[in-house]
This record gives structure tokens, sequence and C-alpha cells, in this order.
């Protein structure tokens, strides 16, 4: 066990310097009491990534804004919606034990919300705009997580994740339906979610097989 002569404390673990004074340590490393935690270390390479993939979403969502002269109060309404996503996201996987299960109903809660909405006030902004982004929203970050956790993701949320790729094709639905006044979002949000199936069938396949058999043996 490693320690500092001058704080007088010992510490495990592969440590160089004294956390408390920064003073050189002397002696012997040794496996630290606690294990390390795996997921929490993924849970921060999962942050670094969901900043990168939201601000090329927010990239790209300016660019279709100029180049299909988008309303700026559309445009300004998702940027800001990403955002605010982003940050709560965040919060979650910073301060939450089971965090990927409270990300991936917090988009579910997202899309009742949306759909309550538009039955309330039949307003086709929300079919158009709301309902699809929300959805290639939750697709991104569940294939940010889906990359950062692998098989443990698939194993322990396959139902949720099946349930989001469903939700991913609603908007062509709702196309069909009439009920958009604008189909590229939910042309993107369909080819994404049929990209995350495939993701999944092809590097997670004997994860989801087993999942997809627990679900209907149940």
């Amino acid at each position: 066990m490693k320690r500092c002569d001058k704080c007088g404390v010992e510490f495990s673990g592969n440590l160089d310097c004294c956390p408390l004074c920064q003073s050189e340590l002397s002696g012997d490393a040794t496996p630290p009491v606690f294990p390390r935690n795996e997921v929490r270390k993924s849970g921060a390479i999962a942050l670094a990534v969901l900043a990168f993939a939201t601000g090329v979403c927010l990239l790209v969502m300016l660019f279709l804004g100029y180049l299909l002269k988008l309303p700026g109060d559309i445009v300004l309404t998702v940027c800001l919606g990403l955002v605010v996503n982003y940050l709560f996201v965040r919060n979650i996987i910073t301060h939450t034990p089971d965090f990927l299960r409270v990300v991936v109903r917090y988009f579910l809660v997202l899309l009742a919300i949306a759909a309550v909405w538009f039955l309330v006030s039949r307003n086709l902004v929300v079919t158009t705009f709301v309902i699809p982004g929300i959805c290639l929203v939750a697709l991104v970050f569940d294939g940010v997580l889906f990359a950062v956790f692998r098989g443990t993701f698939v194993t322990t949320y396959a139902k949720y994740l099946l349930f989001d790729v469903a939700f991913g094709l609603i908007p062509i639905a709702l196309t069909a339906l009439g009920l958009t006044t604008w189909d590229v979002l939910a042309l993107i949000s369909a080819f994404v979610a049929l990209v995350f199936l495939l993701g999944m069938v092809v590097f997670t396949r004997k994860q989801l097989i087993a999942e997809v058999r627990k679900l209907f043996s149940a």
C-alpha cells in the first residue's frame, strides 16, 4: 500500500501522488478496496459521445433549416429541444445509478406527451416535426449507448430498444395517413430506425434473440 509521508495517510490503488497534498507517494501499489465501476466509466464515455452527437444534430438542423428555408421558429425550437434533451440526459447519467433504464423510459414518456398533445390540439406541427424529432433524437441516443455498452445494453433493455425502433417507423405511418405537411423527417426517422435495427441484428444477434425469446415466453 502506498503512503503519503507528509499527510500520514495510506492509499490503495495505483496512485502516484497524494490526492490531498499532491506529494509523491512511497511504497508499493496494492489493488483498490472497491472494484472499478465500469458502468460509470462507460457513462463518462457516453457523455462525451452524446455531446458530440448532439452537436452534430444541431449542425444538421441548422444546415437543413438554411437549405430548405424552414421557418426560423421551428429551427430554433428543435435546436433548443436538442440542447435541453442533452442537459437532461447528462444529468441522468451523472446522478442516477440505473441511468440506462431512466434514459430509455424518458424518450417513451416524451412520445406519449407528444401523442396527447396532437390528440388534444390536432396541430400538424406535432406530427410533422415534434414526433419525428423525438424519434430521431431517441434513436441517436440509443445508438450512442448501444455503441458504448454493446451487448450489455441489449441484454438489459432489449424491449425498450425494440419499442424505439417501432416508434421510429411511426412517422411514416403518420405521413401515409396524411397527418404531416413535410415527409423528410419521417423518412429520415424510418431510415435511422432500420439502420439501428440492422446494427443490433448484426452485432448483438445472440443477445437480441435471447431477449426476444424471454419477452414472448413470459
